[in-house]
């Protein structure tokens, strides 16, 4: 466990030094090969993320690609099975993900930050997804010959992909890794609960399937 703390703040210090321009170029550069990536794969309903304001590829691109091209679009929410009622993975209550449908661009310009990271989030009141064909997952860190992904320690997305898994028997939607140059890096530890990707985009416009 110390070796992944100590792996996850090495990361972070590399990509806190990164500027604006090169997030921006690397970012460009992924949301094309993810455009391709999903026309290949004739993926229609795809959750995505919106991105903390610095550390991790921006999705602002992507996701107006998404509605342009006519994908179903999916962002998410930071919740808690105190508030959501979901059933618990574990005894005490727990923070988790919930991804809502945004109908429209507007929809998701709109969003005002809240939850506990203050990201933009959708309102619980929006309709949530009951299957996903293609998940857009970022982390802190990939191993593009493991898949393995460390994302901030929070849990949120191995939660996430569990749950789903759960509800619709044993499956899951392709897992897609949206990963700057910078933060490539191997070996990274895989505990139990850990989601490896199906596959890993990074900034320098390759794409990386694990087999």
């Amino acid at each position: 466990m110390a070796t992944k703390q100590l792996l996850r703040r090495q990361i972070k210090r590399a990509i806190k030094a990164l500027d604006y321009d090169t997030i921006a170029t690397e970012s460009h550069s992924i949301s094309q090969v993810v455009r391709s990536l999903i026309a290949s794969t004739h993926a229609k309903r795809i959750a995505c993320y919106m991105n903390m304001d610095k550390g991790e590829v921006t999705t602002g691109e992507i996701i107006k690609n998404l509605f342009h091209d006519g994908q179903e679009v999916f962002l998410p929410r930071c919740t808690h099975t105190s508030e959501s009622k979901h059933f618990k993975l574990r005894e005490d209550h727990h923070p988790h993900l919930i991804f809502h449908q945004m109908s429209s661009l507007a929809m998701v310009h709109d969003l005002k930050p809240q939850g506990p990271y203050q990201l933009k989030e959708p309102e619980p009141h929006i309709d949530e997804a009951t299957s996903l064909d293609l998940v857009l997952v970022p982390g802190v860190a990939f191993d593009i010959k493991t898949g393995a992904r460390m994302g901030h320690g929070a849990g949120y997305y191995d939660d996430f992909f569990q749950r789903y898994k759960i509800v619709h028997q044993g499956h899951k939607p392709l897992l897609v890794g949206l990963c700057l140059i910078e933060q490539v890096t191997s070996p990274i530890p895989l505990e139990e609960h850990d989601f490896p990707m199906d596959c890993i985009v990074c900034g320098d416009g390759t794409i990386h399937w694990v087999k």
